[in-house]
């Protein structure tokens, strides 16, 4: 019994140790490119969110200059 307990006490060991490893690598190799491609994808998506709100402020413009030149409705 005092053979499997280390056998089983290495592999736990062992899972640590690759546990370990796997963190290292997310941390420094996964991560940065992540966070690189999520900084990217943002910066496209505010341009877009740029552009869409200033075609919405010239059709609420045009809008509001057609109104503007309309007569009043009588009612």
């Amino acid at each position: 019994m005092g053979i499997t307990m280390d056998k089983f006490e290495e592999f736990g060991r062992r899972i640590d140790e690759e546990l370990t490893r796997l963190r290292k690598y997310i941390d420094e190799e996964v991560a940065p490119e992540t966070e690189k491609r999520t900084a990217e994808f943002l910066r496209e998506v505010s341009e877009k969110l740029t552009q869409a709100a200033s075609k919405l402020e010239s059709r609420n413009s045009a809008r509001a200059g057609r109104d503007s030149q309309k007569p009043p409705s009588q009612s």
